[in-house]
Formats: C-alpha cells, sequence, structure tokens
C-alpha cells in the first residue's frame, strides 16, 4: 500500500488556537503548545506546525486546498515552498528517493515523519529567502569590485540590514524545530526512522548553510555600512573646510575693503 505525503509552508506564525477552531470535524490526537495532529481517518493524517508549516498524509488535493484556505484564504498554493514523498509499507525502514519505507503507519510514525517534513519545508523558505538577500548582496559587491563604488542609500542600507537580522532572529526563534523529537527516543525504530529522515532531508547541514550564509551577507553589509560612514564623514569635512574657506575669504574682504 502506498499513500501520498505534501508538505507545505504557508510563511508566516500560525495561532493554533484559531487553527483548531477551524477543524473542530477533524479528531485532534495529538497536541502541544507547537502542533497539532489530526487523523481525518484510517492512515489519514494533517499536521499543522505553529512556524507555518502543514502537512497531509493521504489526503486528496481538494481537501488540501480547502484545508489550507481555511488557514489562510486566498493562498496560490502552487507559489508556496512544498516537497512531496510517497509512504510504502515494507518489512523495513528505509528513505529512498522520493519514498519513505515503514513497517506501519500509526500515529507515531506519522507524527515523526509530518514533523520532519514540516521541518524541511521550513527549511527550504528560509533557504529561497537566504538566496534572494545574498543575490542582492553580489549585485553591490559586483558594482564595488567594478566601479570602486556602489549605489546604496544610507535608508536602503538599514532596510537591509533590517531585512537579514529579522530572517535570522526568525531562524532562531525555531532553531528547537531541528532539534529530535523526544518521540523519537521512545522507540528504536521511531529513532531510526527520525535519523534516516533527517539524512535524507539534510536538515543540519541545511540549517548550517543558511546560517553561514547570512552570516556573510551581515559582513557584507558591515563593509557596505563602515564604507557609507566614512563617504558622509568625508563629505561633511569638505562641507566644514568650504565653510571656513568662505569665512576666511569673507573676513579678507572685510579687510580690504
Amino acid at each position: 500500500m502506498n499513500v501520498r505525503l505534501k508538505a507545505y509552508h504557508i510563511e508566516r506564525q500560525l495561532n493554533l488556537n484559531k487553527v483548531r477552531e477551524h477543524f473542530t470535524h477533524y479528531n485532534l490526537v495529538k497536541r502541544e503548545h507547537s502542533f497539532l495532529l489530526y487523523q481525518v481517518r484510517a492512515q489519514s493524517y494533517f499536521y499543522v506546525k505553529d512556524y507555518g508549516s502543514v502537512v497531509f498524509i493521504n489526503f486528496d488535493e481538494i481537501d488540501v486546498l480547502t484545508c489550507i484556505n481555511k488557514i489562510e484564504k486566498g493562498l496560490k498554493i502552487s507559489q508556496l515552498p512544498n516537497e512531496s514523498y510517497t509512504i510504502s509499507i515494507s518489512h523495513t525502514i528505509d528513505i529512498d528517493f522520493d519514498t519513505i519505507q515503514v513497517p506501519e503507519l500509526n500515529t507515531d510514525v506519522a507524527h515523526i515523519i509530518m514533523l520532519n517534513l514540516a521541518q524541511s519545508v521550513a527549511l527550504m523558505n528560509y533557504v529561497n529567502k537566504t538566496s534572494l538577500l545574498y543575490n542582492e548582496t553580489l549585485v553591490y559587491t559586483k558594482q564595488l569590485e567594478q566601479k570602486g563604488r556602489f549605489k546604496l542609500s544610507k535608508i536602503n542600507m538599514r532596510k537591509f540590514i533590517g531585512k537579514t537580522l529579522n530572517l535570522k532572529n526568525s531562524i532562531t526563534e525555531n532553531l528547537f524545530v531541528f532539534d529530535t523529537p523526544d518521540l523519537a527516543w521512545s522507540s528504536k525504530e521511531l529513532s531510526q526512522l527520525d535519523y534516516k529522515l533527517k539524512d535524507e532531508l539534510d536538515i543540519v547541514k541545511r540549517h548550517q548553510g543558511i546560517n553561514n550564509s547570512l552570516n556573510t551577507i551581515k559582513e557584507n553589509l558591515d563593509l557596505f555600512s563602515d564604507i557609507l560612514h566614512h563617504r558622509y564623514s568625508s563629505m561633511l569635512e569638505w562641507i566644514i573646510i568650504i565653510l571656513i574657506l568662505f569665512e576666511v575669504v569673507q573676513v579678507v574682504i572685510e579687510k580690504l575693503v
């Protein structure tokens, strides 16, 4: 038996209390302050993480669209960060390309799988945003290399720094997300499944890559900020020199007259 697994990231923090109000007709089998796990029918699950990830097991596309629109109206699902896998029932636990093999699909197994996919699709969102910021900084570094200067105002620099810091803070806020859940330690099979999923999805490496990219962006912005500060300091010095010269010339003229 094969079932489809689909994960999306809504790209904003979710209020789980409000989410619960929309899905009272579903069976809530697990909940904590950071997630909700529903069992809709046999081997069909719906998972919501507070940092914006939603995961579906054995849902058709219409039901997926309905659920996401209840959480956030007007979203274009095709434009959201997403990942797809097939869950296959097998004698062993294995991850092979886009297939996850497990001996059985119960609530705990579904929880481990959906948690890892929720993390992965959230990382995809962060990777996309970090790449956009990094590409923007490359524009200015190339200008600096080719012309010895760059076109960036102080206000836009502050906005740039703000975007970088907000993204870094958002990732830091959810760092606990990427730890191994307590559930994984409850059995050898769940621990093995969690380890293989993290390895297949490159959870740790991708997270480290994002942090490295953000640190590089921050270093570039610090350099740009220093250059801008020096530029404005030099301009102020010239203004002061010109004013002093003007005063001197004025004094000389007054004496000559």
